[in-house]
């Protein structure tokens, strides 16, 4: 009898949410300052790498799992019980996580892996592990699983504005003078992760609350509010929470609504003072 596991990665930051499947597990990307290295975020959260984030001069980066670890989880997964394992990494035009993924799926022995291109990542790529663990528990089949995610994730959207383009310039997203110049003119670009699985600046606007109405309003453009959740991602900020909720109510006054940190690995390309709105239609 089958037995499917889901295995997502820590760029879902599925970490922070609450959740009662035993079948859902995360593989850590880990996160650099210098020569410090943040894992284990099951344990740690955002706030050990957020704190370290916010009194350092270095510039963070992140990095996939290694083969190795990544054959370690299918294993340990096996060891579990399980037949069937679906991997939904982040997106492989973001990481070479996927790719990695595959090299390991021809090294390990004794269970079925199955790995989905997903195109997203942060709390989209959670709703996606966590419909797939679902269906998994309901008795769906592995295609059956990947048919309902990918559905998932193509209706779906994902946008990021920042009211410091400091970060961005230090981890070549923008270059300095292009950042010189936004941050004189006060312009906010509007980052959106799109439906080929890459992240592209789709907007600039004058100011921060400028920018996260222009993500208000592309969002209105493509949630149903009779089937949708609404997202929204954000830092050690509430104060940047609760303006999004605010100007959402205003749009959408009966929406459902979740809040989500945003993972480690992306704050470390886009930085604290980051907030984001997304949304996904289920069926």
């Amino acid at each position: 009898m089958k037995k499917i596991a889901i295995l997502t990665d820590s760029s879902s930051a599925i970490y922070t949410i609450k959740h009662d499947f035993d079948n859902l597990f995360m593989i850590d990307l880990p996160c650099f300052l210098g020569e410090e290295v943040f894992t284990d975020f099951s344990k740690n959260k955002n706030e050990v790498f957020y704190k370290a984030l916010e009194a350092t001069e270095f510039i963070p980066k992140t990095s996939q799992p290694s083969v190795g670890e990544t054959l370690e989880w299918f294993e340990r997964i096996r060891d579990k019980g399980y037949t069937d394992v679906i991997y939904m990494p982040i997106s492989k035009e973001l990481s070479s996580t996927y790719a990695n993924g595959f090299m390991a799926k021809d090294m390990v022995e004794g269970i079925n892996v199955e790995i989905v291109d997903t195109l997203t990542t942060v709390s989209v790529l959670a709703e996606m592990a966590m419909l797939g663990a679902k269906l998994a528990k309901e008795g769906k089949d592995v295609s059956e699983i990947v048919e309902e995610v990918t559905s998932l994730r193509q209706n779906s959207g994902y946008f990021v504005t920042v009211s410091d383009l400091t970060a961005l310039i230090k981890n070549g997203r923008l270059s300095n003078a292009a950042g010189f110049v936004a941050n004189v003119l006060k312009i906010k670009p509007v980052i959106e992760l799109q439906e080929n699985g890459k992240i592209a600046s789709i907007e600039k606007v004058r100011t921060y609350k400028g920018a996260i109405k222009k993500m208000i309003d592309i969002v209105t453009e493509r949630f149903d509010p009779n089937k949708g959740v609404l997202h929204i991602g954000g830092t050690n900020r509430p104060e940047d929470i609760t303006l999004v909720k605010e100007l959402l109510k205003e749009v959408f006054p009966t929406a459902q609504m979740k809040v989500f940190s945003i993972p480690a690995t992306i704050v470390a390309h886009v930085g604290m003072t980051s907030v984001a709105i997304g949304y996904v239609n289920f069926k």
